[in-house]
């Protein structure tokens, strides 16, 4: 039985092991217990906070480090890596660093963590900002209509949560923003947004930009190696952009990687732990891709977990005005000229348009006008080509329109009324799929109406000779 002098001895010789290896660290280090008081640093600490080892031993973490995601990771027992943080030192300076956390458990208990501080150059920390920044939130989706204020209130009650969100939609509906979005809501958004497009980057090379990897991995590997976008983004969301592009034998690997919430980079052996919420988004179809053995199925459902559809802009066509007349503004201040105004030739022929490139194609038709027009009324001869040359629909546009009146208080336009938009939509709709009684029902199911509605609008606007019966 070991004497209470022989228990001394043995943690005295394990205090200065410890204090040896921290020595060997050449990075500021802090050991905290789980309220965040300093129990052991190292000597390289003292010249980030410009105080001694036996000060910062009396220290708080909340007194060293302006970041208090970084004290939540230490009681939760929550590995990190890369947080950015800023130190303040005992000058009233304050230091940019990135923070990797690991956590100290007995028993099962978090009990404090190893805090190891890495100062970025300037270079480094502008594009990382640069790169990580999230530029829009739900205000920056434009629209009224049901399905997008339905999308919106959707969105935002799971932002609040750690699910895997799957966001389907066609291409330009604005699935990244609605990401960011979501980013921006949550608990994360003081951690990093990290997006990465999964058809842009060669297939050879994807594997070490989702994991990273170690020096000397393969030829021409950086020394030091480098952290992968799932490091970069621990604490934040990581966005996989087109994941219906991603080959089959990652597909397996960033399986595992949602399950056990653990990387392990190319070329190394150590399995690091991950605290990162995944958004997914494509404009595929997994479904038939799982059938034709694109798209692994097990993957498919750890991905689904929360399902998200954009709609596309021709079925919620309400929300034109709101969209044009936001890049109008935009693009006019942008170039320093007024906002213009559009005929309503104009604006007819944007409702009748079907725009397959969706919003990102209507952004570009504005920023395109709004270039070329040298006048203060955008007329038919404004408009690119493709949309000059569309097949001409029996005009409905408000008649209040066809003045092309000046805008009052910087509108650029005038809406149609609540009514005659409704009839514009329900004429469209049954132009679409007919008039059968299989094409009624389509056409209701495609506005979100019942098939009683549809037939009540439909006979108010037969009373008003708006169609044949």
């Amino acid at each position: 039985m070991e004497t209470i002098e022989q228990v001394r001895e043995e943690k005295k010789q394990l205090l200065q092991e410890i204090e040896a290896l921290l020595a060997m660290i050449s990075a500021p280090v802090l050991v905290v217990d789980h309220t965040g008081d300093v129990i052991h640093t190292n000597s390289i600490a003292e010249y980030a906070w410009q105080c001694s080892q036996i000060t910062l031993g009396n220290k708080n973490l909340k007194d060293l480090v302006e970041q208090e995601a970084i004290l939540q990771f230490v009681q939760k027992g929550k590995p990190a890596n890369n947080v950015p943080v800023t130190i303040k030192d005992a000058a009233g300076g304050m230091q940019q660093y990135q923070c990797r956390v690991h956590p100290l458990f007995v028993n099962r208990q978090a009990v404090g963590a190893v805090l190891q501080f890495t100062q970025s150059t300037a270079k480094e920390r502008k594009d990382q900002q640069d790169n990580h920044t999230v530029r829009y939130s739900f205000a920056d989706i434009r629209g009224h209509s049901q399905l997008i204020e339905s999308l919106k209130t959707q969105a935002a009650k799971v932002a609040m949560s750690d699910s895997t969100i799957l966001i389907r939609g066609e291409s330009g509906t604005g699935k990244e923003v609605l990401a960011q979005a979501i980013h921006g809501s949550s608990p994360r958004k003081n951690g990093r947004f990290v997006a990465l497009n999964c058809a842009a980057i060669p297939e050879s090379l994807l594997e070490s930009e989702l994991f990273g990897y170690e020096e000397g991995a393969f030829t021409g590997a950086k020394k030091g190696g480098k952290a992968g976008r799932f490091e970069m983004a621990c604490g934040g969301t990581l966005f996989l952009d087109e994941i219906g592009d991603m080959p089959l034998f990652l597909q397996a690997k960033l399986l595992r990687v949602l399950q056990e919430r653990r990387i392990e980079r190319i070329g190394g052996s150590e399995s690091i732990p991950i605290d990162v919420r995944v958004i997914t988004a494509t404009h595929k179809d997994l479904a038939a891709m799982i059938a034709k053995q694109q798209f692994r199925e097990d993957l498919y459902f750890r991905l689904n977990v929360i399902p998200l559809f954009v709609p596309p802009l021709r079925e919620r066509k309400e929300d034109l005005y709101d969209l044009t007349l936001y890049f109008m503004k935009k693009y006019s201040k942008q170039v320093g000229k007024e906002t213009k105004r559009l005929s309503s030739q104009v604006l007819q022929r944007l409702y009748d348009y079907h725009w397959p490139g969706n919003v990102r194609e209507l952004e570009n038709v504005i920023e395109y006008v709004v270039n070329l027009e040298i006048g203060d009324l955008v007329t038919m001869t404004s408009l690119p080509g493709f949309l000059r040359n569309v097949e001409e629909i029996t005009p409905i546009v408000s008649p209040a329109l066809s003045t092309a009146a000046r805008p009052h208080e910087n509108e650029a336009m005038e809406l149609l009324t609540i009514e005659e938009n409704e009839q514009y939509l329900v004429i469209q709709a049954l132009r679409r799929f007919g008039m059968s009684a299989e094409g009624k029902r389509k056409a209701a199911e495609s506005l979100g109406i019942s098939r009683a509605t549809l037939y009540r609008r439909l006979q108010a606007i037969q009373r008003e000779k708006k169609i044949s019966k």
